[in-house]
């Protein structure tokens, strides 16, 4: 039986890192990934530093297994999305998996009960942090 799959949501600089360099974990045998330069994602997620977070805001979150990371989330509330449509949906973006559907389940209801205390009436995604940046993922 599988250890149980812990959730935390990243707070410190030192989770970030750690949620930002899962990605290497999972397509470290990809010829076709392109890895995104560490120190753009670190500010990319910084709540100081991206303008995102002046109006909107979002939950990192890393399930762990053993202590080992194997999946991270972020959950999104995008206020001018949703005052523009006039809708209430919450987002999720950053969805990195082991080969393991409990983990993904785990993971995608974090996101899904961050959103919803908000109010959102849905999760939408994948879109990192907003559709000014990156949007859906590669199937093939």
């Amino acid at each position: 039986m599988p250890a149980l799959i812990e959730l935390h949501e990243c707070t410190s600089s030192a989770d970030r890192k750690q949620f930002i360099h899962f990605a290497w974990e999972i397509y470290k045998d990809d010829p076709y990934w392109v890895p995104p330069l560490i120190s753009e994602r670190v500010a990319f997620y910084d709540k100081k530093k991206n303008p995102f977070f002046e109006h909107s805001d979002a939950a990192m979150f890393m399930a762990k297994r053993d202590n080992k990371v194997v999946g991270t989330i972020v959950a999104i509330w995008n206020n001018r999305h949703n005052e523009f449509h006039q809708e209430k949906i919450g987002f999720f973006g950053g969805f990195e998996c082991i080969n393991d559907q409990a983990v993904a389940n785990a993971l995608f209801d974090r996101a899904h009960d961050w959103v919803k205390a908000r109010g959102a009436s849905a999760l939408r995604g994948p879109t990192t942090l907003s559709f000014n940046d990156e949007v859906g993922l590669l199937v093939d």
